[in-house]
């Protein structure tokens, strides 16, 4: 062994010795999301003390209000509903009478959010009493009789009203027509709204009256289309144009301010549950330039007092609670505005539907947004799946392929539908999939694939893929889904495409926790691949046989073990790896070849022959099966008596060095993915094959895929180990092959 290489695998074994460097943190002064998580904890500690032996909170106005709002506040932020405290304050809920506007309409929020099945007949009597409170000017004041009207008490009257229809508590149609026209009429000249009529637009209230109308927008005035017919919905893409939302929406991005109310200056939590409101509801990240629940979060956090309440009341401490809790749920999903027109959404509503249908079935709160084709990579990644429709498939570029590509090698999952069916689409899609990823064509996914079947059981739907590495990283529906998830209640046709939609989401998100919103996506470093880390010429560089077959099941796991062996152990590696044909010249620059695969392959007696010369002249070869291949598995017994004919293949004992962690990590112990855990319940001990050269190990065979794990998160089809313990493993086999 090299000297220098000698000196890096001992520095490396004193980085784990002493637990390695620490991972290199982005340097923000926004709030990160365990900061939220312990804002949220504080700040429910603080609600649970106030809370009364009743059940109730103590009421500094309506009788009930503040009680409803705790309750609420409690719920939102993962309180279970049989939890005592939140038991205790729903019955006393259930004994409020219906007389306040403000107090029925939390109730019924409470309530539904609770379980609205349990309580249905409060929640009808609730929304019964609602509709009565309506004023003849289509608004609500804080009772059921005179003749004034607020922006305030409206707002909250239709999050009752909308909470209470979701809940499926009958509204007349007559209602929404008439807050509607109420709404519109009352908006300001600057687009904004105000309390009452005359008055100053400020924050909060316009940010009521923009949630007001996507509320009234999806049951007053939704999408023209109606119906399926043919695979298609007639009038698909045909929405009424709403010029009072847009209105609102650029006076919110004219004067967006997180550490006031706009206009106004107090009132702020208030403020912030207002927009946090119109940022869940219509799918947006950012009013204008502003990222709302950043700044807003970078806010609370900063003012939390000590106590863990929000400006000693505990009404700002329910509003806070409510913005950090329901804007902080994890991304799932992503809709890509790939146009600068409504081309990237023919159906508006689509996404919010399914995110409603999954709710907590992939184990945690979710949310969807939207995200501009020139957003960051990064902002990409912020979900597991990226989706777009449309009825004609844009002209991307090279440049514009190519990201999309970058994003599917970082680890995320494109969804693309034709709506409707469209043949445009179609054309469109199946050229850009033969431009992007030439290696590996488009394919029916089998009525076998995990998207049928990995939450329910659904029937085939004619989907398409992409395969990168073991999963398929690109599914394509030829035929639409989007409109019967627009709809929701198409008869059968509607359930069974929200449960396929499921399905696509959580076979992207595989097992891994989503992300937290607050998070940064830092992508790897690009390093010049011929140079040196540490200014040497002694550098260590990997390489990956090419051979004709399945030879990159995962383009990033070498790049991603280079950096790991640079990051964590300081060793002098090069980040990308060589790509070496066995017959190059180029192969006697390589001490270390990896070759992967997962199907049968075989290589030509000149390449088996310079594989034989370079193990014998000192040089190693790790094999892997990816993806539970068969075939690969198959061919590589074959081959080692190929090559090395004289040498013995065994199975590693377990207290080899490599295993042991002499050097290295100990990894007696591992931790499989649960496709292999399926098939050999229990499995914890690694699995090696190897074959000596004169008493030296030449080359280590792993049946289960080391790979899949270096990649990134498990997901349905990853054979192998699990991440942390992949790496470990393969370190540990680098390591060995350099100080043999």
């Amino acid at each position: 062994m090299r000297p220098g290489r000698g000196i890096a695998a001992l520095l490396w074994l004193l980085a784990i010795a002493n637990g390695g460097p620490a991972a290199a943190q982005p340097a923000r002064a926004e709030a990160t999301g365990r900061q939220v998580k312990s804002a949220i904890r504080d700040g429910v500690e603080a609600l649970l003390r106030a809370q009364q032996p009743n059940g109730a909170w103590p009421e500094p106005q309506l009788p009930g209000g503040q009680t409803c709002l705790a309750a609420l506040a409690l719920l939102a932020t993962g309180q279970p509903p049989d939890a005592p405290p939140v038991q205790r304050a729903i019955e006393r809920i259930r004994e409020l009478p219906d007389q306040h506007t403000y107090v029925v309409s939390l109730k019924i929020m409470a309530l539904a959010t609770a379980d609205p099945q349990a309580y249905r007949d409060e929640i009808r009597a609730a929304t019964r009493w609602l509709v009565r409170a309506q004023r003849a000017s289509g608004l609500w004041t804080y009772t059921d009789d005179g003749d004034r009207w607020d922006h305030s008490n409206t707002q909250f009257a239709l999050l009752g009203l909308h909470a209470a229809s979701q809940a499926g508590a009958p509204v007349p149609a007559g209602v929404w027509s008439l807050a509607q026209n109420a709404l519109t009429r009352t908006q300001n000249r600057d687009g904004g709204w105000a309390y009452q009529l005359e008055n100053r637009s400020y924050g909060s209230m316009t940010a009521a009256g923009v949630a007001n109308l996507l509320i009234l927008g999806r049951t007053f005035n939704p999408s023209r289309e109606r119906g399926f017919r043919d695979g298609a919905a007639p009038g698909c893409g045909s929405y009424r144009v709403n010029r009072p939302l847009a209105r609102g929406f650029e006076w919110l991005e004219r004067n967006f301010q997180a550490g006031t109310n706009p206009a106004r200056g107090n009132y702020v939590h208030y403020w912030l549950y207002a927009a946090e409101r119109v940022g869940i509801l219509s799918g947006r990240r950012f009013f204008g330039l502003h990222d709302w629940y950043r700044a807003g979060a970078n806010v609370l956090v900063k003012t939390q007092r000590g106590d863990g309440k929000w400006n000693n009341s505990l009404s700002d401490t329910c509003f806070a609670l409510l913005f950090l809790a329901k804007g902080h749920r994890s991304l799932l999903i992503q809709k890509l505005q790939w146009s600068s027109d409504d081309a990237w959404s023919p159906d508006r509503h689509d996404v919010e539907n399914l995110v409603a249908f999954i709710d907590d079935q992939l184990g945690q709160p979710i949310a969807w947004q939207s995200v501009p084709f020139d957003a960051p990579l990064e902002e990409w990644l912020a979900s597991p799946l990226l989706y777009m429709q449309g009825h004609k498939f844009p002209q991307w570029n090279e440049a514009q392929r190519a990201k999309v590509r970058a994003y599917i090698e970082q680890g995320g999952t494109l969804l693309a539908e034709a709506c409707c069916g469209r043949v445009d689409f179609r054309e469109g899609f199946e050229r850009f999939a033969q431009l992007t990823f030439p290696e590996s064509p488009l394919r029916e996914l089998g009525p076998a694939h995990a998207v049928y079947r990995v939450l329910h059981e659904v029937e085939p739907y004619g989907l398409k893929g992409v395969d990168y590495g073991c999963r398929t990283a690109v599914i394509y529906a030829p035929n639409d889904m989007s409109c019967l998830w627009e709809q929701a209640n198409i008869l059968l046709l509607s359930e069974a495409a929200l449960r396929l939609g499921t399905n696509i989401a959580a076979y992207a998100a595989g097992r891994r926790p989503l992300l937290d919103r607050l998070d940064a996506v830092v992508l790897p470093a690009r390093v010049d691949e011929a140079a040196p880390v540490a200014g040497t010429s002694d550098a260590l560089r990997l390489a990956h046989v090419v051979y004709d077959g399945d030879w990159q099941p995962f383009p990033l796991a070498p790049v991603r073990l280079a950096a790991f062996l640079r990051e964590q152990a300081g060793l002098d590696v090069v980040t990308r790896p060589r790509q070496v044909r066995l017959d190059e010249p180029e192969l006697r620059l390589c001490p270390i070849l990896w070759l992967s695969g997962s199907t049968q392959f075989e290589l030509p007696a000149p390449q088996r022959a310079a594989l034989a010369a370079h193990l014998r002249r000192g040089g190693f070869l790790v094999l892997e099966r990816c993806c539970g291949g068969e075939g690969f598995d198959a061919s590589v017994r074959p081959l080692v008596a190929q090559i090395l004919p004289e040498a013995r293949f065994d199975r590693l004992p377990p207290d080899h060095p490599v295993f042991v962690g002499a050097p290295g990590f100990d990894v007696r112990r591992v931790r499989y993915s649960p496709d292999v855990l399926r098939e050999r319940p229990g499995q914890s001990a690694p699995e090696l094959w190897g074959a000596w050269i004169e008493g030296r190990l030449a080359l280590v065979y792993s049946p289960f895929s080391l790979s899949c794990g270096l990649s990134g998160p498990e997901f349905d089809g990853c054979w192998g180990l699990a991440s942390q313990d992949a790496q470990r493993l393969a370190a540990n086999i680098v390591v060995s092959a350099l100080v043999r």
